[in-house]
């Protein structure tokens, strides 16, 4: 099919964001990279099959994405998501007192992430990764306004259950 882009040209990229996506869902870097690596693996397998009038690449392959991830936490069991989200860790900054703050909100965060409902962490997270809201309603199977809709009352979920910053 013409309109359909190389293989290779897909892989190169969206190899980055698709691993910044399940290294964002993932509480480890190697997990991150075997998700990843199926991820591509089973997107080469149905390429022959992939048609761009249905969707775009990006949101076909972060379905996939999707779709493995959720394999992965279906085989480690829910609890040990939990466990891997709170305990995961952002890069590291220079300034060993601003990482360590930065480190405990980061925290507060994820934990406050975690404890939202599935799809409002789903909505988030996918968006985060680039994904317009089209692609999110897609790959979620709702429609555009409902995946907003999912946003929007995550982030103000988040913003009511953190503290506020002092000035």
């Amino acid at each position: 099919m013409a309109d359909r882009p190389p293989f290779e040209d897909l892989y190169r990229e969206f190899l980055g964001r698709i691993y910044a996506y399940v290294r964002s869902q993932v509480g480890t870097s190697a997990d991150a990279e075997d998700i990843t690596a199926q991820v591509f693996m089973n997107a080469f397998h149905a390429y022959a099959r992939f048609e761009v009038r249905n969707t775009t690449p990006a949101a076909w392959l972060f379905r996939i994405a999707r779709n493995a991830t959720l394999d992965h936490f279906r085989a480690q069991g829910r609890r040990d998501r939990l466990r891997r989200t709170i305990e995961h860790q952002p890069m590291a900054e220079e300034d060993p007192a601003g990482k360590a703050e930065d480190r405990i909100q980061y925290r507060a965060l994820l934990a406050q992430v975690a404890e939202l409902p599935e799809r409002q962490r789903d909505a988030i997270s996918l968006r985060h990764s680039g994904l317009s809201f089209d692609e999110v309603g897609k790959l979620m199977d709702c429609s555009e306004d409902a995946a907003k809709m999912l946003y929007h009352r995550a982030v103000r979920a988040l913003r009511t259950s953190l503290p506020e910053e002092a000035p």
